[in-house]
């Protein structure tokens, strides 16, 4: 049978909720017992007074933002039954006095013990519901969940407050951070509980995260476990023990080879090549791995710790996004931390051309050496210098196809981040070509077309990504939104602000209201503001910015 709501009600002093709900002829509905009851609705009610939920919000998703609303109170309906008891049948015109009710409750404890009995129990329950029998009922009107007044209701749960919580943390680590992961979990490394970890100085603290945590870790993760330590006092303890790779933390060599042992010789250089080129590129060729058998191998094993291996595109990719934030955050310690790379860079050529004849088992005839990683690192630019000096593109141009075809691949990348980088588009791309060569029905040209248009030329690919979206300083938005094109007068208003405010532009409500009823000679609705401001931007105070194009959240 189908319900309907009809009427629903409460008492707001005692929290009593009840609904009606009208019933529709039905097969599965019995009308005999419904005459022989008299029933012609089906009654739902609380059973007692809530107790108050001061622990519990309800949430709501708008984008990538977390609104959370105080749920006061929460009621169990359960279906009634009123039209069983016929003696209670009236109990909604009649209320009993409080009298009466005092009396019914000492003539029904008579010749009883006085101990807790379930009955007794189940009465302390229900005394608050009878002594609110006296409190009327207050008639509430139904609005379905797409109704107008319901939107408004839905707007005022997503209202703007002046200091937002800041969250940092993936949802990864804000989860390992509460719950470590468990001895089965070999997804990631495994790291130390919190409670043992704070325990210890705060030098030791840091070293055996950065030895038993992942492989790299985000300042903000290794911070939480620094909550009483200034942001000084652990950057200098990184310095001394870590190494930065994309403004990421990792162990460096040294403290993870304290000794010098024979046995593993080749380990602590192939694994500071492995970072050193990292911490150039988010990507290793294949080419730039062509060493002796053994020097191979231990390269591969520390490539398999960071990165992920693409047969496709005959290379290895950085498992982590860059961590932008920190970069912009701390540039005193990123020029520190490139000074330092330099330094192991000089030791790296040493070792190689000291090194190079006595640990290759296989030496091929001309030349008999190793080859010089170093000069490998730079060896995957699209630009080289021909016989005459002239600079002349070391790659071939986008074909026709090929572009009409990133035409296609450009919005798939956008609208999975909504503001990219030009580094995060090409990383966008190779991951779509992937994806796309892995689909038995996907368009060859949608692969392809990724592949190439993510190692072409620069300046060619970016003419290409204006046609689809605007650079605002820096950072890529689509200029039609897929998901609500209908919205895109005002999401360029929005864009056109950003640009003329400069790359730290805040803008507030009032001035998008006013700039939209200048430029679309109308007034916006609360409804596509939130939709188009949500997209690419994010609140920060009372204002709002341009999203992150690192693919991270703020």
């Amino acid at each position: 049978m189908n319900w309907m709501i009809d009427v629903m009600r409460v008492k707001p002093q005692s929290g009593e909720v009840e609904v009606d709900l009208s019933i529709d002829d039905s097969t599965n509905w019995d009308a005999a017992q419904a005459s022989k009851f008299n029933m012609k609705k089906q009654i739902l009610s609380s059973s007692f007074m809530p107790p108050r939920a001061t622990s519990y919000a309800l949430g709501v998703l708008m984008g990538n933002k977390l609104y959370l609303n105080p749920i006061h109170a929460v009621v169990q309906l359960r279906p009634s039954l009123e039209h069983v008891n016929s003696s209670d049948s009236k109990r909604k015109n009649v209320a009993a006095s409080t009298s009466e009710v005092g009396v019914k409750l000492e003539d029904s404890n008579e010749g009883k013990p006085i101990g807790p009995s379930k009955k007794q129990v189940k009465r302390m329950e229900t005394t608050s519901d009878q002594i609110s029998a006296a409190e009327s009922w207050i008639s509430l009107k139904y609005h379905g969940s797409k109704s107008d007044f319901s939107s408004r209701y839905l707007q005022k749960m997503m209202v703007q407050e002046s200091s937002p919580m800041e969250f940092t943390m993936s949802p990864y680590e804000y989860m390992s951070s509460l719950c470590p992961p468990t001895s089965n979990d070999n997804t990631k490394s495994k790291g130390p509980l919190r409670r043992s970890l704070l325990s210890l100085p705060l030098e030791e603290r840091m070293k055996k995260l950065l030895l038993e945590g992942p492989p790299v870790q985000r300042f903000s993760v290794l911070k939480h476990y620094a909550p009483d330590d200034t942001i000084a006092d652990v950057l200098t303890v990184l310095q001394k023990h870590g190494q930065l790779v994309q403004g990421l933390w990792a162990p460096k060599t040294s403290l993870l080879f304290p000794d010098s042992n024979t046995k593993e010789v080749t380990k602590p250089p192939a694994r500071d090549y492995v970072l050193l080129l990292f911490s150039k590129n988010l990507v290793i060729k294949s080419s730039q791995l062509n060493f002796p058998v053994k020097l191979k191998e231990d390269m591969r094993s520390f490539l398999s710790m960071f990165a992920v291996e693409r047969p496709s595109f005959n290379d290895w990719k950085f498992k982590e996004h860059m961590d932008a934030k920190f970069i912009k955050l701390y540039p005193e310690i990123v020029k520190k931390q490139e000074e330092a790379w330099e330094s192991i860079e000089k030791k790296l050529n040493n070792f190689f051309s000291r090194a190079g004849r006595s640990i290759m088992k296989n030496p091929v005839p001309k030349p008999s050496v190793v080859p010089n990683p170093v000069k490998q690192l730079n060896s995957d630019k699209s630009t080289t210098k021909s016989t005459s000096g002239n600079r002349v593109l070391a790659k071939t141009t986008i074909t026709v196809e090929t572009r009409e075809a990133l035409l296609k691949a450009l919005p798939k990348v956008l609208q999975t981040h909504r503001v990219c980088s030009f580094q995060l588009i090409c990383q966008g791309l190779r991951d779509l070509a992937i994806s796309q060569s892995t689909l038995p029905k996907a368009d060859p040209r949608i692969a392809v077309a990724a592949a190439s248009g993510a190692d072409a030329p620069p300046e060619e690919l970016q003419e290409i990504i204006s046609q689809v979206a605007t650079n605002i300083h820096g950072s890529y938005v689509l200029k039609s939104s897929p998901d609500h094109p209908q919205y895109d007068p005002l999401r360029k208003v929005v864009i056109d602000l950003l640009l003329a405010r400069g790359p730290d532009a805040k803008l507030k409500k009032a001035e998008v209201f006013e700039a939209a009823r200048l430029a679309l000679q109308r007034d916006i609705t609360n409804i596509e503001y939130t939709k188009v401001m949500t997209d690419f931007c994010e609140s920060k105070g009372s204002a709002w910015v341009l999203k992150s194009g690192d693919g991270k959240p703020s």
